[in-house]
């Protein structure tokens, strides 16, 4: 990577005045200095930037510098408000990343919430725009496949962190719950796809720990699951199919998901994927080679072992084989959609998507079939509409079970013809 600065921004997300920002700055820095002007810039379609900008500078040499932004981003006539502190960091220097994570901490103690948001505003309003493009960023290296790890993977960083701000002030709703549960998957697989780049201890404990926070949100997931097939039940039957089910599976569910939320703060989530991004900002990466030389050498390893699936789990019946290849499939597909560089056909991706989610509802049946028959022992009176989900359940996963071998067949013979003319 040829620029040696890197930034992580915190976006205050309560704030009423900049004063809040800059005192709170001046405290983590309690020796500085300071210097004030006004950054705007204007693009198509009427979008612009402007803001106030105060510069912190350490009388002490760290390599560490910070900035208070307030002011407005214009996106498509709607005003996106700019509450942002942004540390600047020097990579090279063990020490300034040292200071930065104490800033961090310090800056994430107080009553104030944030999240970690894009430091550059041009990217940040072609991420709200829908154009955002990896290979115009600064750090962005052809030449060193290592630039991805500052280019492919932060952007999912601030997704994960605004969803976590959005689940936590809408109490869990469903959609927001689901969309996290992605969003945290998404990160998981691209972290797995460039984890040859990274030193393998560090990077397996952060994927450890984004696995912990995934397995959280799963129980509630699953009661969500089981709510959505009561509700297509009743549809189908045009009648409510399982009033007395469906009231249980709301009130455990309602169980599960302050069990989930018990204890977590919102400054504690955006200070560890601080700490995720400072990571990956200074972390001694592997740069042997081109971006394209290992996306296609990476993709290369994951095709084959793809191919080779139906070896390793030949049983469809076996639920648990089934759910392992599932997982292998999400992977790919996220994989593929987190690297423009290697060319997709649309058609290729809706065929895993479809794969994967009959796999997934295959997964969801057995899991909820096992849920309802627990339900039926210990709730007499559920009994009768737990069997009629069930059965209802089973008798797609049937069907669901037979169009299997037909769209794994079609799967791999579009895989084949994307390895030959990408890889």
């Amino acid at each position: 990577m040829s620029n040696n600065k890197g930034r992580i921004c915190l976006h205050g997300l309560d704030v009423k005045h900049q004063a809040q920002l800059l005192g709170l700055v001046k405290k983590a820095l309690p020796v500085h200095t300071v210097k004030y002007k006004v950054k705007e810039k204007y693009f198509g379609d009427n979008d612009m930037y402007k803001c106030r900008w105060a510069r912190f500078k350490p009388k002490a040499d760290w390599g560490v510098r910070l900035y208070c932004a307030w002011g407005v981003l214009l996106v498509s006539d709607k005003p996106v408000a700019v509450a942002d502190i942004i540390i600047e960091f020097d990579r090279r220097r063990a020490e300034a990343a040292a200071e930065a994570e104490r800033l961090l901490g310090r800056l994430l103690s107080g009553k104030l919430h944030f999240v970690v948001e894009e430091p550059d505003f041009s990217q940040r309003l072609d991420q709200l725009r829908g154009c955002y493009a990896l290979d115009k960023q600064y750090d962005y290296d052809a030449d060193n496949a290592a630039s991805a790890l500052v280019c492919h993977l932060p952007w999912q960083v601030y997704g994960v962190s605004k969803l976590w701000a959005q689940v936590l002030a809408s109490g869990g709703e469903r959609p927001l719950w689901r969309q996290l549960r992605v969003k945290l998957r998404r990160l998981r697989s691209s972290l797995t796809f460039f984890k040859p780049l990274l030193p393998q201890e560090a990077a397996q404990t952060w994927q450890r720990l984004l696995k912990e926070r995934a397995a959280r949100l799963s129980a509630v997931r699953e009661y969500d699951v089981l709510l959505l097939a009561c509700s297509r039940l009743g549809l189908n039957r045009e009648q409510e199919a399982a009033p007395q089910l469906t009231a249980h599976l709301q009130s455990l569910r309602q169980e599960e998901l302050d069990k989930a939320l018990d204890g977590v703060r919102l400054n504690e989530l955006t200070l560890e994927l601080a700490r995720f991004l400072l990571w990956l900002h200074t972390a001694p990466a592997e740069a042997r080679q081109d971006l394209e030389t290992f996306l296609r050498r990476r993709f290369a390893v994951w095709v084959d072992k793809l191919l080779w699936l139906p070896e390793k789990y030949p049983d469809l019946r076996d639920m648990e084989q089934l759910h392992c290849i599932r997982i292998k499939l999400k992977r790919f597909r996220y994989a593929l959609q987190t690297v423009p560089e290697l060319a997709v056909s649309p058609r290729l991706l809706r065929n895993v998507k479809y794969l994967q989610d009959t796999l997934g509802f295959l997964h969801d049946a057995y899991v909820d079939g096992a849920r309802l028959d627990a339900l039926a022992a210990a709730h007499p009176e559920l009994r009768c509409e737990a069997a009629l989900l069930s059965g209802w359940e089973r008798g797609k996963a049937d069907a669901a079970l037979e169009r299997l071998p037909r769209q794994w067949e079609e799967f791999t013979g579009l895989l084949h013809d994307w390895t030959k003319e990408n890889l």
